[in-house]
């Protein structure tokens, strides 16, 4: 058969590890496949050059587990290389790439639409305008790129008019002038994340203005308070999900305006913003009833009648969020879940006053569960873990940390054959049986947590 032919074969080979080793099978074969892969993560600087040149197809390459790379060894790299179908690279803390690499990067990669340069805390305004050179660029992750100011992101803004997502979350030197200027530029901008920025409300009246914005995430800005929600509220776009955590100045009344402006809102992110749940946040919620898929409310105070409201007023949730909340108890979970049986994630770490009841109504009711997490639930046991994994068959990750658990609960969850991540961490009374017990029938099982 031809190449053209062989690649017809493996592009219906949908699993990664097959494909890979169906290059094994002959020289045909693995011309095929290096003729047809789309994707690349490298380990090791020095085979790059060889690697680059022996795919031809490649559409996303992945550098950020590759050691010791710098300007130097990349743009040697390059050299040469036919990187026409590249689209998206990843350098994520890849510190030793600066702008003369980027610069490389850019002129060899010429259909360049996304690029991921977080967490390299040394990349500032010359990285970012060399980045700036990559006019088609739509996705662009600066989270941590602790040098970027009002400068670097301005060139952005110019360069890339074409952005739709975009996070400089912890970018600390960028400003409201910053943020405006993009807001101005960038008109296309559909994800947006200013995490840990010093902006105040007068970042807020700008991007209310992006028609196209669906996500906007400004966890931890302790400058933005109701107003600024207000100003959100009356603009003219389309946010869909919205992440005010750690917003100290945020309360009820904000949100509730938040939502008022914005009906189709489908995830809302307040953890840690504010200690109690006000009867307008909570009436404003109810509205929410057809569109609203994921809650997150970690740290409330809360209560069984509030949580039976949340139920009633919101029976399309596919995930809940109250960790640490203080008074989730059984009579609480149980209004919850009697009303959300659509619950692919409940997430009730350290609420420590939820037993197996809890566990018995999720079974009941929450047949599409995928993800559980517990840790330090104390009194909870094997008794309601075996409800779960009798009545959860799709259940992928739970979390049993500091919940005591032993053998024969372990032994219950072996059950679940979807199960991707088990956390058991601060379970003494488990052993090689409990162990033994999931081994054997947790076929696809890739996490495993026995810490201490």
């Amino acid at each position: 058969m031809s190449v053209d032919l062989l690649g017809q074969v493996l592009d219906r080979v949908l699993e990664r590890r097959d494909r890979k080793a169906c290059r094994l099978v002959s020289r045909a074969f693995a011309r095929a496949e290096a003729a047809h892969r789309r994707a690349l993560r490298v380990l090791r600087r020095e085979p790059l050059p060889r690697l680059l040149r022996a795919f031809p197809a490649l559409e996303r390459l992945d550098l950020s587990a590759c050691a010791s790379l710098d300007d130097a060894s990349l743009a040697a790299a390059l050299a040469g290389a036919d990187l026409g179908t590249v689209r998206q690279v990843c350098l994520a803390r890849a510190s030793g790439v600066g702008w003369r690499g980027l610069e490389a990067l850019v002129a060899a990669c010429p259909r360049l639409e996304a690029v991921d340069l977080s967490h390299c805390v040394g990349a500032g305004d010359r990285e970012a305008a060399a980045l700036a050179a990559a006019s088609g660029l739509r996705e662009l992750n600066l989270e941590k790129c602790l040098g970027v100011t009002d400068m670097g992101l301005a060139k952005v803004a110019v360069g890339c008019p074409r952005l739709e997502n975009l996070s400089f979350k912890w970018c600390r030197e960028i400003s409201d002038i910053g943020v405006d200027l993009l807001v101005k530029k960038c008109r296309e901008l559909r994800s947006l994340d200013i995490s840990y920025l010093k902006v105040s409300n007068e970042s807020l009246r700008s991007i209310s203005t992006l028609e196209k914005l669906e996500e906007l995430a400004m966890v931890a800005c302790s400058c933005i308070d109701d107003e600024g929600l207000e100003l959100l509220s009356r603009g003219s776009n389309s946010l869909q999900s919205v992440d005010v955590s750690r917003c100290d100045h945020v309360t009820s009344q904000g949100l509730a305006s938040l939502i008022d402006g914005h009906s189709f809102l489908q995830k809302l992110y307040a953890a840690d913003s504010l200690h109690e749940i006000g009867q307008d946040f909570l009436s404003k919620l109810v509205t929410l009833k057809a569109t609203l898929a994921v809650l997150r409310l970690d740290g409330f105070e809360v209560s069984s009648s509030l949580l039976s409201a949340i139920g009633e007023g919101c029976t399309n949730l596919v995930e809940i969020g109250l960790s640490k909340c203080n008074g989730v108890t059984d009579e609480g979970i149980s209004s919850l879940v009697a009303c959300c049986s659509y619950l692919r994630t409940i997430d009730l770490t350290c609420c420590n006053l939820v037993t197996n009841n809890s566990l018995d109504s999720i079974a009941d009711n929450c047949k599409l569960l995928e993800c559980l997490r517990l840790e330090s639930c104390s009194s909870i046991n094997e008794k309601g873990l075996e409800r779960i994994a009798s009545c959860c068959p799709n259940l992928k990750e739970i979390d049993l940390t500091d919940c005591g658990v032993n053998d024969e609960a372990l032994h219950h969850l072996a059950k679940c054959s979807e199960l991707l991540i088990l956390k058991l961490g601060l379970s003494s009374s488990i052993s090689d049986k409990g162990l033994g017990f999931i081994s054997s029938k947790c076929g696809k099982l890739i996490e495993l947590d026995l810490y201490r």
